[in-house]
């Protein structure tokens, strides 16, 4: 044994060795050169290394062997730190190879967890695997890679997180704070989940996902403050506008200009509202009506307590904005939860919520979060199945790719859940669940106009209509008012009406409701911008989802319910803002504090 250091050091028998798979790799001049030459890089390097063994390098990865053994691997750390699954490895691995993007800002370096140097027999097979990944015989070209079920294992992690939307990279931070090794896949080739903003000038952006904050949202607006991003209110002086019954009318203050029964008739309802919303906490299956209020939607109510046309207008105008949804679709249950979630006043929900905004755009949190775990995120990576094995589980991606971990984050909207094949599954509860609580319907669009033309006229962008498509409308220009932009949406019904129309009928659509409400000028944009995320297949829908009838007090119970080892996060689950950025961090923080507790 001591004679086998020496021979590492035999003059030129590795650098011989070496050169031969190289050259075997490049296919020069070498039996099966051409072969080799029509071969993907990763089999070429695969096939190469078995030649070089039929060809006489054998010798070589034996003495690396015994090399690795003698030198007790890694003597500072244990023979434990140098298994091919360690995490230096999966540092390597993470986002490597196949030309996928991925944030490769360097990684620190995690501390090494100190190990006995007695070597088992899995470890001394282990480690003979990996010193034959040094001689160049294992051709992924990945530090950390295995085989798993035929298919290559990219890493072997604590926690995998499914989304790198707010809540899932809100809860990676916090794991990879907590010490916990971790990867994130997205699906799509971005990171921001349902926030996305589009460039329109330098350091200039609009929102075609979420964009909005208010008093009380403590969780983003910290974020906002830790990552350096600026707010600013939503513009708000002058007037707003509404069109009603064929009728264009200014206001000011927080209530529409309905006639004086209606006025009275709909702060009674917004009173009774409030105050059952109080009778609903955390758990609003638990309520003591919660059987009465989830046994009928948001229209029968309204119904039997509005007797006037715009009362009844307002309420499905609140309902439209909250879940872009129609009264008739949404339990009156969920809708006192969400009023609860936001504090218990109906007016935080459509008024406050939506008073504060970032400079340069909501996509800039997830961005900035996933700059922070560097390569530990990986994009275009949509996952296919979660298998449990070994008392932990395989996460596989549709491109056939493989990830080890402990355990499962599933930060993703609830509808896309089934779209996932878990294997054993999951319990018929949890899949009803996904099942039962549909998205909602928006479509958001962006008018951009040299200037906001409606300023020096007195208003402030704000218009409400009950004729549509686009019934809600905003200022939503930079800070500097330069360019001016007009925001709408198409919400419930309408919006669903345009879903299969074309861009072009849908610009139009939208820039007619416009000149409704703004003049001949709003007709007439520089340039118009629209997303149809019920059309973004990792999306399906806007602003979120929601439950119909039942479906509260039938199986609402198991919403966010870890599944052994298998957790879930969105901003649909959480009993703080719910739907909101705000909500999404803390679903997010709350699964990662559940996941470490199980990681021990």
């Amino acid at each position: 044994m001591e004679a086998v250091p020496a021979l590492a050091g035999a003059p030129g028998l590795l650098e011989i060795a070496e050169g031969r798979r190289r050259a075997l790799q490049r296919g020069v001049k070498t039996p099966g050169g051409r072969l080799l030459g029509r071969l993907s890089q990763p089999r070429r390097r695969f096939l190469a290394s078995a030649l070089a063994l039929l060809t006489g390098e054998f010798e070589v990865v034996l003495m690396l062997q015994l090399l690795v053994l003698t030198s007790m691997a890694c003597p500072s750390h244990g023979a434990e730190a140098c298994h091919p699954q360690h995490e230096d490895s999966v540092k390597r691995s993470i986002g490597a190879g196949r030309g996928r993007r991925a944030y490769d800002r360097p990684v620190a370096k995690e501390g090494s967890k100190p190990g006995s140097r007695r070597l088992s027999r899995r470890q001394f097979a282990a480690m003979s695997a990996s010193s034959a990944a040094a001689a160049g015989l294992v051709g992924t070209g990945l530090g950390g890679s295995a085989r798993a079920a035929g298919h290559r294992v990219e890493a072997s992690v604590d926690v995998v997180v499914i989304g790198a939307g707010l809540a899932g990279l809100s809860a990676a931070r916090q794991l990879h704070r907590g010490g916990h090794s971790v990867v994130v896949l997205e699906a799509r080739d971005r990171v921001g989940g349902r926030t996305y903003d589009h460039r329109i000038a330098h350091n200039k952006v609009v929102e075609l996902g979420g964009q909005w904050a208010g008093p009380g949202q403590d969780k983003v607006l910290a974020l906002a403050k830790e990552m350096g991003i600026k707010t600013f209110e939503t513009y708000s002086k002058g007037d707003n506008l509404m069109y009603r019954n064929g009728k264009l009318t200014r206001w000011s203050g927080d209530v529409p200009p309905v006639n004086p029964a209606s006025l009275v008739e709909l702060e009674v309802m917004i009173t009774r509202l409030n105050s059952m919303a109080a009778q609903v906490g955390d758990e609003p299956w638990k309520a003591p009506k919660a059987e009465q209020w989830d046994s009928e939607t948001i229209e029968t109510w309204t119904d039997a307590n509005a007797h006037t046309a715009d009362a009844r207008w307002l309420i499905q105008l609140v309902v439209e904005g909250v879940y872009g949804a129609e009264a008739n679709e949404v339990s009156l249950l969920d809708l006192l939860s969400a009023i609860h979630s936001v504090g218990g006043d109906v007016f935080t929900l459509v008024g406050d919520a939506q008073s504060i905004r970032f400079v340069g755009g909501t996509q800039q949190l997830s961005k900035r979060l996933a700059h922070k775990l560097g390569r530990r995120v990986v994009l275009k990576a949509p996952v296919e199945s979660i298998r449990r094995r070994r008392g932990g589980f395989v996460v596989a991606t549709r491109d056939r790719r493989r990830w080890r971990c402990r355990q499962v984050l599933v930060a993703v909207p609830p509808p896309l859940v089934d779209r996932i094949a878990f294997h054993p599954p999951l319990l018929p509860s949890h899949a009803q669940l996904a099942q039962r609580q549909p998205m909602g319907t928006a479509i958001k669009c962006n008018a951009i106009y040299d200037a906001p033309f409606w300023r020096p006229h007195g208003l402030n962008g704000f218009a409400i209509s009950d004729t549509g498509p686009v019934k809600i409308t905003y200022d939503n220009s930079p800070p500097d008012g330069r360019p001016g932009v007009l925001v709408g949406f198409f919400e419930g019904d309408a919006g669903s009406a345009f879903y299969d129309k074309s861009p072009r009928a849908r610009r139009h659509a939208a820039l007619e409701s416009f000149a409704r409400y703004f003049g001949e000028r709003a007709r007439h944009p520089r340039r118009y911008l629209e997303l149809v995320w019920a059309a973004e297949p990792f999306t399906r829908g806007a602003y979120g989802s929601y439950n119909p009838p039942g479906v509260i007090t039938s199986i609402g119970h198991v919403a966010g319910k870890s599944v052994d080892g298998v957790h879930f996060a969105a901003s649909e689950l959480t009993p703080e803002w719910i739907g909101y950025m705000d909500g999404a961090i803390r679903s997010g923080e709350r699964a990662a504090a559940e996941i470490s507790t199980a990681l021990g």
